[in-house]
């Protein structure tokens, strides 16, 4: 970034994002965030009155790119329920853009979560949101109450630790569609 470019909020919750995906949540501090963007506190203080703010505004982000976002695109595409299912692996497990830390945004923000209740708090929001949402997939596709929640925990689950291997292959489409097609099988009769 050049001395001529002025920053914006955006700006500074990227590269927040960036310190916190390499160095973890002790590293987002003005000082380290100034000497990334090459520019002085003073420009810090001019988007944010302080630390607090600029880290609630990256959980902010977080939640509404990765939850409410993300739903959003999917349900205006208007897909069967399989086909949402199988799209939103495939948004997910899809390299989120670098600006914003990479792959590892969401691990870094789960750890992060697990050290300050004020990020615990949008976490648990975050799942519950993400959870709720499969659930109501699930039972679209035929499954019934407390199958459904339990299979949409099954592939939220899935879906965690499929991105805490980020730097591993993934699932390919066809593995998606296959383990999508097991999930939605209904439980056999006992």
């Amino acid at each position: 970034m050049t001395r001529q470019q002025r920053l914006t909020p955006q700006d500074w919750i990227k590269a927040a994002f960036r310190l916190l995906t390499a160095d973890g949540p002790k590293a987002i501090r003005v000082d380290l965030l100034c000497r990334e963007l090459e520019v002085t506190k003073g420009s810090f203080y001019w988007h944010f009155k302080d630390l607090a703010a600029l880290k609630a505004a990256m959980v902010s982000h977080w939640q509404q790119v990765a939850t409410h976002d993300l739903i959003t695109s999917l349900t205006a595409a208007e897909l069967a329920p399989r086909a949402l299912i199988v799209r939103l692996f495939e948004d997910v497990l899809d390299v989120p853009a670098r600006d914003y830390g990479g792959a590892m945004a969401e691990t870094a923000i789960r750890h992060w979560a697990s050290g300050d209740a004020a990020v615990q708090a949008v976490v648990r929001d975050a799942d519950a949101e993400r959870l709720a949402f499969l659930t109501l997939q699930l039972r679209a596709a035929g499954l019934t109450g407390p199958e459904a929640r339990s299979r949409a925990s099954f592939l939220y689950a899935a879906l965690i630790g499929m991105e805490q291997l980020a730097a591993e292959p993934a699932l390919t489409p066809t593995n998606i569609s296959s383990f999508v097609d097991a999930v939605l099988t209904p439980p056999a009769p006992q």
